[in-house]
């Protein structure tokens, strides 16, 4: 991925993350290292993510059963057990529903391995860019995508499981937001004020461009609402 490009990315939203690519592939490139560690999570890779390069394969995920089914990995049967029981305490708190199960969208692409990492050191172009972002930099991504605007019908945001919003786009090809459920936010330590975004790869560049219009045009906007503000003192 173009750096420079990443670094522009960053400097119009002021980002206090790093972007994380997600590339899913049957063989993973020599220079790639696997991740060699234990986590608790599929989303945990994405923190990581932001430090380095890696992959990871079925068994790393295998911690979160949830995360295998979105991931698209095949799944064990004993893992298979542990997804349905995890599902029907979900069931009995009355937070998730046992029917949600057969829609949750999964990644359709073949692949025994998933690459992650800092999308300005990642050696190969992602299929997938995410991002933590907080509620006003959402909004300046959401008007660069034209989300807002009041005639083609506003943006689509998720909740859980927020790994969900990974093949949602790779199926439908648009940015996906997600509110962040308690289990990202547990694992990832998203702030309270923080949610997930989720960009087709080969969208990203055309994103960046519009995002300096409107990071321009957001410049320009925000002196009139301070002066306008200072005419009534509190």
């Amino acid at each position: 991925m173009n750096s420079e490009l990443v670094q522009q990315f960053k400097a119009y939203l002021q980002l206090q993350h790093e972007p994380v690519g997600l590339a899913f592939l049957e063989q993973v490139p020599e220079q790639v290292e696997h991740i060699g560690k234990r986590v608790p999570s599929a989303c945990t890779f994405w923190r990581l993510g932001e430090q380095g390069v890696f992959y990871a394969n079925t068994e790393d995920h295998k911690e979160c059963p949830i995360g295998m089914m979105t991931m698209g990995f095949t799944m064990p049967a004993s893992d298979v057990e542990r997804a349905n029981a995890l599902v029907e305490t979900m069931a009995n708190v009355q937070y998730f529903s046992p029917a949600e199960v057969s829609a949750l969208p999964t990644v359709q692409k073949p692949h025994q391995f998933i690459v992650y990492g800092r999308l300005d050191l990642l050696p190969l172009e992602p299929d997938v860019v995410l991002c933590m972002m907080d509620t006003q930099q959402s909004m300046l991504i959401a008007e660069a995508l034209g989300q807002v605007n009041w005639l083609q019908g506003g943006q689509s945001a998720f909740g859980r499981p927020t790994c969900g919003v990974i093949p949602r786009t790779l199926k439908t090809g648009e940015t996906s937001l997600s509110f962040g459920c308690v289990g990202a936010r547990t694992y990832t330590e998203m702030t309270p004020g923080e949610v997930v975004l989720s960009i087709p790869g080969e969208q990203f560049a055309e994103l960046v461009e519009r995002l300096q219009t409107i990071a321009q045009a957001n410049n320009a906007l925000a002196p009139f609402h301070q002066q306008q503000k200072a005419l009534f003192p509190a």
